[in-house]
């Protein structure tokens, strides 16, 4: 059961949250509202009709009952109306009848009536009203069934209570017929400006005029992407020219440290230090190389081009030294939509990782995942301190007293690709979509 209610409450939360789901829920409680005060409005006026029509009626049944007595001195014989009963001066009834269960109210009406001389008006039982009026010699006292005059107020309060639900329900999918048809190119040209800025930064809704709300949404729209666009090409022109001033001097580092290398004399603490100078120089040629293909490949072409991960371990396992045994597994799992030399540049740091810290072995498994497909590296090292476990990704954090660049490299290319790479159990996870 929770497992079927989950859904639907999440698609509620979705309604609304939505700006749709707003605006029909602001238009349902604005005219519940109102049919609330409607309803309660009504049933007011009819109580207030209802009370007067009663006692306009007993008026006229009581000077129609003294009318007949003041033609006929006899009220025994006086044609008095059923409901009428006619009491003497000392308040015991000469003639007419009342309903039984009305009886003893009258009697109490009719000697107040006849003490004080007043007009009384009373609720009788069985939603009886009962009017005592005095005349010369007696009183007399006339009743009203209040039954029919409730039953109809019944009858109203049902009809406005229907006629209040079918105005809620029609406000309510008219306010979401007309939202969804006005909000339905907001959508569309959110889901185009969305895709044309992360695909192709040459389209544009070109609407014209702002003459209304939809074009002046376009043409803002375009303003914006064509402030994506030039800011996408000035990173894009930095990172070219950067890369260009990198590239040339770390190559010649690279090349000076290694042509020293080839001189067959030279103290052996200098060699070293050569190696570590060749070593590093080519390690960060390898950084400003893979940036620079993050940066200048479009997302289109990386989520379009098609790679084996069979291809993307072969690439990496070359990067394991001899020294260590290496284990793989590749089972059949999709293809990677990614392109494979910027796949294999985001596995290397942590390929590389699990080899700077290996005893013996290095393992890569690739399986299929909900999302994706995950390409795990793990090895038989101490693994990863808990306290440098949560921040192990950032820039500089490094458990082995290196630059700390790698493993953030490698995250940030698997982001560029759609993908991730995280610390699961103790193995790297590097997270690739499907093509």
């Amino acid at each position: 059961m929770i497992r079927l209610l989950t859904p639907m409450r999440n698609a509620w939360e979705r309604v609304r949250s939505s700006l749709r789901g707003q605006l029909v829920g602001s238009t349902v409680l604005l005219v519940a509202a109102v049919m609330v005060v409607l309803i309660g409005g009504t049933q007011a006026v009819l109580q207030v009709t209802a009370r007067r029509d009663i006692s306009r009626a007993l008026e006229v049944r009581a000077d129609t009952a003294l009318a007949l007595l003041a033609e006929d001195p006899n009220p025994q014989e006086a044609s008095l109306e059923p409901g009428t009963r006619v009491y003497d001066a000392s308040g015991v009834a000469i003639a007419g009848t009342v309903g039984r269960a009305a009886r003893g109210k009258a009697d109490q009406l009719a000697r107040a009536a006849l003490a004080d001389g007043r007009v009384h008006v009373s609720d009788g039982p069985a939603d009886v009203q009962l009017r005592a009026q005095p005349f010369k010699g007696g009183a007399v006292v006339v009743t009203q069934d209040a039954e029919p005059y409730e039953r109809s107020e019944i009858y109203a309060f049902i009809a406005t209570i229907v006629l209040g639900v079918i105005a809620v329900c029609l406000a309510g999918g008219i306010a979401w017929r007309v939202s969804r048809r006005a909000l339905a190119p907001v959508r569309v040209m959110a889901e185009r400006a969305a895709d044309w800025s992360e695909h192709d930064l040459g389209h544009r809704f070109a609407l014209g005029p702002p003459t209304n709300e939809i074009a002046a949404l376009g043409e803002t729209l375009d303003h914006l992407l064509d402030r994506v666009a030039a800011a996408i090409r000035s990173e894009q022109r930095l990172t070219s020219e950067l890369a260009h001033e990198l590239r040339t001097p770390l190559t010649a580092v690279q090349g000076a440290a290694e042509v020293a290398l080839l001189r067959p004399q030279g103290d052996p603490d200098l060699r070293e230090d050569l190696a570590a100078i060749a070593d590093g120089a080519r390690r960060m040629a390898e950084v400003v190389t893979t940036l620079l293909s993050v940066a200048r490949t479009p997302a289109a072409a990386r989520a379009s081009t098609r790679s084996a991960p069979a291809d993307i371990v072969a690439a990496a396992a070359r990067l394991v030294p001899d020294r260590l045994r290496l284990e793989t597994s590749v089972g059949a799992v999709p293809d990677i939509g990614a392109p494979t030399d910027l796949a294999v540049r985001a596995l290397a740091p942590i390929v590389e990782n699990a080899v700077a810290f290996a005893a013996t072995r290095v393992n890569l498994s690739v399986r299929t995942a909900p999302e994706g497909v995950d390409i795990a590296v793990s090895d038989d090292g101490p693994g990863v301190e808990p306290d440098v476990a949560e921040r192990i990704f950032q820039p500089g954090i490094s458990g082995a007293g290196s630059t700390g660049l790698g493993l953030g490299i490698a995250r940030r290319v698997a982001r560029s690709l759609g993908g991730d790479v995280t610390l699961v159990d103790g193995e790297f996870v590097l997270r690739l979509p499907r093509a």
